[in-house]
């Protein structure tokens, strides 16, 4: 299956439109904060976990989270940031689902768990964690991360300041730019995306067979065919070419899209990431590389050949990426 990915704002932009529709904001919370409970049992099905509290919508999962789990027979703390007072709406609502005490954040520093569900802030993070959320970040241990690893920006995949890494995180609908790009991928661990009922874009997406394997759309090459012009970057030469663009844009998939326009073609950027952009918004990420590189020219080659047995420009260059990626 290829994954959708969303920036943090085309979801929230999305779940608005669920509620608009009339589903309870409340409904969609539960069932988000239910299947991080049960994915961190199913990984992790043994000891004692402290669920780290933000003040707002993913410390409202949290709380729904340890509830579950605490029905699931497990031993749980509950740490927030701030005071349960304080907490409104959708998260004062499932803070009040749990029924056991509601430690400050600061309490949670040094005592000793076997996994932290980091349930403090989603990846509309903006500024750095400070204080006791900073020092929890920095100790060792098993953590389960709700959304985006506190401390990440989930738009641009970078921290800001001190960071949680997590080992498995879990997110909903469609993967984020900081789960498929360098370095956010590196602090997220294995990423679990769940279905919560919200609708989104699939114009970026993670390579996948299916992007190519299962195509409508008639091909206008067939076998026989030259490949068009498609363009092929590394990451020095790809700044070289769009000069400014990185800064400009909100990550590498943004980049790369916004130089497929200014190109008017097929553009692929070969760096910590593959990346393939068209022009008319499609995009891909190729999680394939693993501290390897694309070769250009078993790039070329591939893409070649994936034309020739009629696949259109961009399922072509979306096969070839799978092809020639090379440890």
């Amino acid at each position: 299956m290829s994954h959708a990915i969303v920036t943090p704002e085309q979801m929230y932009a999305a779940e608005q439109r669920v509620f608009d529709a009339g589903t309870p904001s409340f409904d969609v919370m539960r069932v988000a904060g239910e299947a991080v409970a049960d994915r961190l049992h199913e990984a992790f099905p043994a000891g004692r976990i402290r669920v780290l509290c933000g003040p707002g919508g993913n410390g409202g999962d949290g709380f729904i989270a340890a509830h579950r789990l605490r029905e699931l027979g497990r031993d749980v703390d509950v740490y927030l940031l701030g005071s349960p007072d304080k907490l409104k709406g959708d998260s004062a609502r499932a803070c009040s689902l749990w029924n056991g005490p509601v430690h400050g954040l600061d309490d949670a520093v040094g005592m000793a768990a076997d996994i932290t569900l980091d349930a403090l802030f989603g990846g509309g993070l903006s500024r750095p964690l400070k204080g006791a959320a900073a020092s929890l970040a920095e100790e060792p241990g098993t953590v389960v991360s709700v959304d985006v690893p506190s401390g990440i920006d989930g738009l641009t995949a970078k921290p800001i300041g001190p960071c949680f890494t997590a080992d498995l995180t879990v997110t909903f609908a469609a993967f984020r730019p900081a789960h498929v790009l360098s370095p956010g991928r590196g602090h997220c661990g294995k990423v679990h995306v769940e279905d919560i009922g919200v609708p989104v874009s699939q114009q970026v997406r993670i390579n996948h067979p299916s992007i190519w394997l299962d195509d409508e759309k008639a091909s206008d090459t067939g076998p026989g065919a030259s490949a068009p012009e498609m363009r092929f970057y590394g990451e020095d030469a790809f700044d070289q070419t769009f000069p400014g663009n990185m800064q400009d844009a909100d990550n590498r998939i943004d980049a790369v899209m916004r130089a497929a326009k200014v190109a008017g073609g097929l553009i692929v950027l070969a760096a910590k990431e593959t990346l393939i952009a068209e022009p008319d918004g499609r995009c891909v990420v190729d999680l394939s590389l693993t501290g390897g590189s694309v070769s250009k020219t078993s790039f070329r080659t591939a893409f070649q050949e994936a034309m020739l047995t009629g696949l259109p420009p961009f399922e072509a260059a979306c096969k070839a990426a799978q092809a020639s990626l090379r440890s």
